[in-house]
């Protein structure tokens, strides 16, 4: 009964929410399609309904807008969702319109957010954020994880923005080709406008009623107040698009002339529940860099973040989860593209029902990478420079309306004849409003040499989002043998338990403190028995209590801290450390200048895991963002500048300094339109370890810089001209290479 009256109140919650209106275009006989100019000023907008019944949402709710009055008009054409968004501000000398890349719409920009979900279960949700320049910023949000994943990028979608006297206007042009939805849909679409107003305090408007104590942002969302008129179209979305990618490539010290690359792309939607995907020699050579990372006192692989455009169509059906607030990244077990260094061909096809979905793709890899080898303390990496074959494909169903059961396979064939597979089988289930669980259990095998090795991982959580107490607890299982050539697996021959508390509070007494949180945090992990590992009985490896806080203040300012009191063992059969520290950070996003600024520092106890013992030290991370619009006789262009820096030390028992890290990276930006822009940047690293008895010292140095002119027109053509310098290590001969890349489409 408690479940019935949870899934009434749920149902009860989403029919509050108002219905958009709409125009279909078929209403207006031959009527000319608006031009996405932003401007508004076309015929068919003086026709179309008007919603304004916004409300606060953010930093508490109120029931309408107050002065930042918004509205919505859309159109249905037999291709596209067309919006037209209003938003009025009474200072509107105050609105923060920077011209940024792709994805860079962060909250220190007034934005328009459009949230679509065309499955209608209110689980995942497509996005596009524009700001007031007409910037613009797209991807996934999981109700699940309660957050967003930047990843996917939909180039047909057009966007423009103008400002005005007493505001901005924008105008969105949202294909159906780049909306992902089954043929015939039992549920209706989902959908829902958000505004963002960076002033002294965070504003944050919705179309919906909904509050901070709601579970995740998808817990309200609209229909539209006419269904019926966009699915008269839905099931003649298709397309057919052809790109190719041409990269010339001169000055690699290996090649004394230049070397180009062909590669070609294809997606076909053959009809509106399946899109298939091919790729042929992709050149990823030119993809950003990653962010540095502190690694040199590090035992397990670092996870790093997809960019590639292929292997990003159908991550939401993927069933990845992203790590945790451990840096635990168990979604990724399964499959992790990150594992193909360079692709030769691939294969995608993605297929998504009313109450299933699937997806399968498969690869050839000519290696160059490297190949973990997981264990209790610490991941082994192995040069990789052999060519293989992969298979990967998950099939998800709908059990019932809040519980759904996934099957995978996972397959990896290397030229040598060694193979790496895994099968298994994950969940996830919402008993009631506040209640979700999740799992998986893997079973692996390897096989190479002759010789075979199974191994299996399982993991259970549970995550309740009340409006008191908020938790979320994680068992997890890893046998000394799991491996997954595929995956994300960094440790291995483990069994990890972990469990987060918090306590949120908003106060609305106009005082500086708009919220605040009250943490803890427990985990507790065990090797397994193991004595190929040097394990002989079970035994812990890591053991943590860390209590802490969160305040959210004016100009969106983030402090946070939490005190570390740990137990850590850096090799097996060795001593049971106990290295204290205290974490204190700062995030905040003070004006339109000086747009971003944080600072996270840990001090006290840090355990040097290559010497196997506790000195004092500290880790460091920062990043500083300023913005500048230049004069109009400099062209009224715009710049950037991102600065972030990571230190680390840890001292010896002598007082000395026995390990010293420092990552650096500097990128200077001249945005000349949203779709323009001229970048340097450059990056640089060392790791400095002191010789002492029975320990070798070393330095480790490397730096990488390049300078590209980026530019793309429209979704189907782009292009950049650059040079690189990088130097892998201190001693190595530096590297120079010259670029020219241009990207061509073909709608067909």
């Amino acid at each position: 009964m408690r479940f019935l009256a949870l899934a009434a109140l749920l149902s009860c919650s989403a029919m509050a929410a108002p219905a958009l209106p709409h125009l279909p275009t078929h209403a207006l006989g031959p009527a000319t399609p608006p031009r996405i100019d932003g401007r508004l000023d076309d015929a068919v907008w003086q026709t179309a309904p008007t919603f304004e019944a916004f409300q606060r949402f953010r930093p508490d709710s109120a029931p309408d807008a107050g002065p930042y009055r918004t509205a919505v008009q859309i159109l249905v054409t037999p291709d596209a969702l067309i919006f037209a968004l209003r938003a009025w501000d009474p200072e509107p000398a105050q609105i923060r319109a920077p011209l940024a890349r792709r994805d860079q719409i962060y909250p220190d920009q007034d934005a328009i957010t459009l949230w679509i979900d065309p499955n209608g279960r209110q689980q995942v949700a497509q996005f596009v954020r524009v700001n007031a320049s007409g910037s613009l910023a797209d991807g996934l949000y999981s109700a699940a994880a309660d957050e967003e994943d930047a990843a996917p990028d939909y180039l047909d979608v057009e966007a423009a923005a103008q400002r005005l006297p007493d505001g901005y206007s924008i105008e969105i042009r949202w294909p159906l080709a780049s909306l992902r939805y089954p043929l015939d849909g039992q549920l209706p679409w989902r959908l829902m406008v958000s505004r963002r107003v960076p002033r002294d305090t965070m504003l944050t408007f919705t179309s919906v009623p909904l509050t901070r104590d709601h579970p995740h942002l998808l817990a309200l969302l609209q229909t539209l107040d006419r269904p019926e008129a966009l699915q008269q179209g839905l099931a003649q979305a298709q397309h057919r698009v052809l790109r190719s990618e041409l990269t010339v490539r001169h000055g690699e010290p290996q090649r004394a002339s230049p070397r180009a690359n062909l590669g070609l792309e294809a997606q076909w939607r053959p009809r509106a529940d399946w899109v298939l995907d091919a790729t042929v020699r992709p050149d990823f050579s030119q993809v950003d860099l990653d962010d540095p990372q502190l690694a040199g006192n590090t035992r397990f692989a670092l996870f790093v973040p997809e960019k590639r455009a292929f292997f990003l169509e159908s991550s939401d059906v993927l069933g990845q989860v992203m790590p945790d607030n451990w840096g635990v990244a168990r979604g990724l077990l399964a499959f992790y593209s990150r594992t193909v260094t360079n692709p030769r061909w691939g294969l995608r096809a993605t297929w998504r029902g009313t109450e299933a979905e699937a997806t399968a793709l498969a690869l050839q890899d000519a290696g160059g990478g490297l190949r973990l080898r997981p264990g209790p303390f610490g991941t082994e990496s192995v040069d990789e420079d052999r060519r293989s074959r992969l298979l990967f494909a998950r099939h998800r169903s709908q059990l019932h309306e809040d519980w759904a059961l996934a099957g995978l396979v996972s397959l990896r064939e290397w030229e040598d004849g060694a193979r790496s597979s895994v099968l298994g089988l994950d969940f996830q289930g919402e008993p009631g409003e506040a209640e979700q669980w999740r799992g998986h259990l893997l079973f692996s095998r390897e096989q190479e040499a002759g010789r075979a090795r199974d191994g299996h991982a399982g993991w259970l959580s549970w995550r309740h989002r009340g409006e008191g107490w908020r938790w979320q607890a994680d068992w997890e299982r890893l046998s000394p043998r799991f491996t997954n050539d595929n995956g994300f697996v960094p440790q291995a021959g483990i069994e990890r338990r972990s469990v987060e508390f918090l306590l949120p509070h908003h106060l609305d007494d106009g005082g500086p403190i708009l919220s605040w949180e009250a943490m803890l945090r427990l985990q507790d992990v065990q090797a397994l028995r193991d004595p190929e590992q040097q394990v002989q009985r079970r035994q812990a490896i890591g053991q943590a209590v860390q209590p802490g806080f969160w305040l959210l203040g004016p100009l969106s300012t983030e402090v946070f801290g939490h005190v570390n009191l740990q137990r850590q063992r850096a090799q097996a059969q060795g001593r049971l450390h106990r290295p204290n520290s205290l974490l204190l950070g700062l995030d905040s996003h003070p004006g339109p200048r000086w747009t971003y600024v944080h600072l996270e520092l840990e001090w006290g106890e840090r355990l040097d895991v290559e010497a196997d013992r506790v000195g004092r030290g500290h880790m460091l991370s920062s990043q500083l963002t300023l913005r500048e619009r230049l004069p109009a006789w400099l062209g009224g262009w715009e710049f950037e500048a991102e600065q972030r820096w990571g230190f680390g030390t840890v001292r010896a028992p002598n007082g000395g300094r026995a390990l010293r890290e420092a990552q650096a990276q500097t990128k200077l930006l001249l945005y000349f339109s949203p779709e323009q822009a001229l970048r340097l940047l450059h990056q640089r690293g060392r790791t400095v370890r002191t010789a002492e008895p029975g320990l070798a010292g070393g330095r480790e140095a490397h730096e990488v810089s390049t300078l590209t002119w980026l530019a793309r027109a429209g979704a189907l053509r782009g292009w950049s001209v650059g040079a690189n310098w990088s130097r892998k290590a201190q001693s190595a001969p530096r590297q120079r290479e010259l670029f020219v890349k241009f990207q061509q489409g073909w709608d067909l």
